[in-house]
């Protein structure tokens, strides 16, 4: 849930591109002058206070062009010129070289290199590996439309629309978000101070060029982008709806031969009130601070709780009643909108909201409060989709403050000492696991060093320059991955259910974890729309995320018992799990590797031009029931 505000903030970046006075040229990017340290009394000046849009620009071509050598030696990048005339001629394009391409294009378009800025989006558009990756650009390319068309709003608005209008239907509202989100010039002001409050660094100079110059025009001009977008979206009102994609889902309440199977969620926390005839209790531990069955762990009566701050002992993460009261209406909206869907109410409450941040202060208390009722919800909601039509579950809570980037780590990375607590609480979970058999983990959370990156680099104080953040979160990702390795390979008759992520990027390219990680019992859970087709936010790859599950406005529980719809591979991956868990209940028998191997050959094609199979609950469990072995067979009340 972490980073869902930000997200929508930087949505253009990650889903558009940028422009030049002089086209973009492919070069080895200049070498740095070392200077001398500052002396102790010495406050050195924040590199924000001098530099000029050009030398912005110049960092950022440098430092893009030696990011595409660094993702893909092999690739002939002095084409660069020749892909962006004839992009047929270029060979197919990696995330993390398309991504940098973006940065280029951002780069182009505030150098006033409109041409050069929309051959670059068209590029990627083009040839990106991640088919998701088809539609990125709607910012940037309706802004170039709207500046190439003169003067006069109408012919403007007809250039916005040509753009709009290349969109498919179900792509169109998560493109055009943007054009809502920001809405007044105080938005853009707050968003470039709190980037100035951050290390200088290639991609923070990328985000101050397309906030600075792409999304202050989607602002100054609002109208006529908002018009036609009304426009476009009344004709494909229009036509016939779109034809839902069929989910298919069975109830195993009055399945004769289901058995009791014990789930985790490994999130940052469930409100195990909600579910009392569920939840786990273990029989040999009582809530007294000690450990009462003598396996190391104290207080386990539900599950593993774990959280640096001493007063945070619930099964649930408590940020209070004031903020729960106040932002918890919030979260619909949110998701709503990254959904894109602005139009609806919940939308339209949050993007009020949103035009108060009107300084860098205001706008961090309320991506804080955000976060931090995002992390109230977020592993009850998870856990509500894991058991729907599965009273046979009991469920272990696995909260755990470290569970991706949560409050914990709000603009800093983690000490030496915290990354050890990480550590012992991944082998307080194996523990758990090991000793009550947990059969199906669900962990809707994940690490990603670029993020980890962009945290590091609030710490200015602390590291001076991007090579010093890198080294550093390389180091921390290292031993990430190092511990969902080891509990993988500790756990192995557990399944653990991972979801892929919401950045529209290959979790392999990235080394994201724990969804990059190859084990016989871990899958990977990409999320599709209500079309059955990849979300525009979910994480692929060809390799690793071969299963896809509901994942747009899910439907479940957060901990004030309320039902709120919510939008992420987070909720695709319950799905999933909560289908390996019927599988395992109907048959006891399954290993995690069959039952991936099940899952994966009784799912439903994805349609072209995107890949994988989403879960077929009723073929799945038809074949389970089949194979299984003979004597373990009984009759169904199905």
């Amino acid at each position: 849930m972490r980073r869902t505000l930000r997200l929508l903030l930087v949505l253009g970046l990650a889903g558009c591109g940028g422009a030049s006075s002089t086209p973009t040229t492919v070069a080895e990017p200049a070498p740095t002058t070392a200077t001398a340290e500052p002396g102790p009394e010495a406050a050195p000046a924040s590199p924000w206070a001098s530099i000029t849009d050009e030398e912005l620009i110049d960092r950022v071509r440098a430092g893009a062009v030696a990011r595409i050598r660094e993702a893909d030696p092999q690739l002939a990048i002095d084409g660069f010129q020749a892909w962006r005339r004839d992009p047929a001629s270029a060979p197919p394009l990696g995330d993390r070289v398309c991504e940098q391409m973006l940065y280029l294009a951002a780069a182009d378009f505030a150098a006033g290199d409109l041409e050069g800025a929309a051959q670059t989006v068209r590029l990627v558009r083009a040839k990106a590996r991640n088919r998701n990756m088809a539609y990125v650009g709607t910012t940037l390319l309706s802004v170039i439309a709207r500046r190439s068309a003169g003067e006069d709003p109408a012919a403007q608005r007809t250039a916005v629309e040509a753009v709009l209008n290349e969109l498919p239907r179900a792509r169109f509202g998560a493109s055009t978000v943007v054009f809502q989100l920001y809405q007044e010039r105080t938005q853009i002001d707050a968003s470039l101070e709190q980037t100035r409050q951050q290390l200088l660094t290639l991609e923070t100079a990328a985000s101050y060029l397309f906030t600075s110059h792409v999304l202050a025009d989607a602002v100054a001009n609002r109208p006529v982008y908002l018009e036609a977008i009304t426009n476009v979206r009344t004709a494909h009102d229009a036509r016939p709806a779109d034809r839902d994609y069929r989910f298919s889902t069975v109830d195993l309440a009055r399945a004769r031969d289901a058995q009791p199977v014990l789930v985790g969620v490994w999130d940052t926390g469930t409100a195990g009130d909600l579910f009392p005839q569920q939840l786990f209790t273990n029989p040999n531990e009582q809530p007294n601070g000690q450990d009462d069955d003598g396996n190391g762990l104290v207080d386990d009566v539900h599950g593993v709780v774990s959280d640096p701050d001493a007063a945070q002992t619930g099964l649930t993460y408590d940020p209070g009643a004031e903020v729960i009261t106040q932002y918890a209406p919030f979260l619909r909206g949110v998701m709503d909108l990254r959904a894109g869907m602005a139009s609806t109410e919940a939308a339209q409450r949050v993007l009020t909201l949103m035009r108060g941040a009107t300084d860098a202060a205001s706008l961090e208390v309320l991506e804080s409060n955000l976060d931090a009722v995002g992390e109230w919800a977020h592993g009850t909601h998870v856990a509500g989709i894991l058991v729907q039509g599965l009273p046979q579950a009991r469920v272990a809570v696995f909260r755990s403050a470290w569970a991706g980037e949560t409050r914990v780590y709000r603009h800093r990375g983690p000490t030496d000492a915290e990354l050890a607590a990480e550590r012992a609480n991944v082998e307080a979970i194996a523990d758990f696991i090991n000793t009550h058999h947990v059969r199906v983990v669900n962990a809707s959370l994940g690490f990603a060093q670029d993020y980890l990156e962009a945290e590091l680099g609030h710490e200015s104080s602390v590291y001076t320059s991007d090579e010093q953040v890198r080294r550093r979160a390389a180091e921390i990702h290292a031993r990430r991955r190092a511990n969902w390795q080891w509990i993988f390979e500790h756990c192995p008759e557990t399944l653990f259910v991972i979801a892929a992520g919401n950045s529209n990027r290959d979790v392999v390219e990235y080394g994201d974890v724990p969804a990059s990680i190859q084990s016989p019992n871990v899958l990977v859970v990409g999320a599709v729309d209500r079309f059955g087709n990849w979300a525009t936010f979910t994480n692929s790859s060809p390799d690793r995320v071969r299963l896809f599950d509901f994942g747009v406005e899910v439907d479940s529980l957060i901990p004030n018992g309320e039902h709120v719809p919510l939008s992420g591979t987070s909720m695709a991956s319950p799905n999933a799990a909560n289908l390996a868990a019927k599988m395992i209940s109907v048959d006891p028998a399954l290993t995690p590797a069959r039952t991936i191997e099940i899952m994966l050959g009784t799912g439903d094609a994805i349609a072209a031009p995107f890949g994988g199979v989403i879960a077929n609950e009723e073929r799945a469990l038809q074949r389970v029931r089949r194979e299984r072995p003979r004597a373990g067979r009984v009759a169904s009340a199905r």
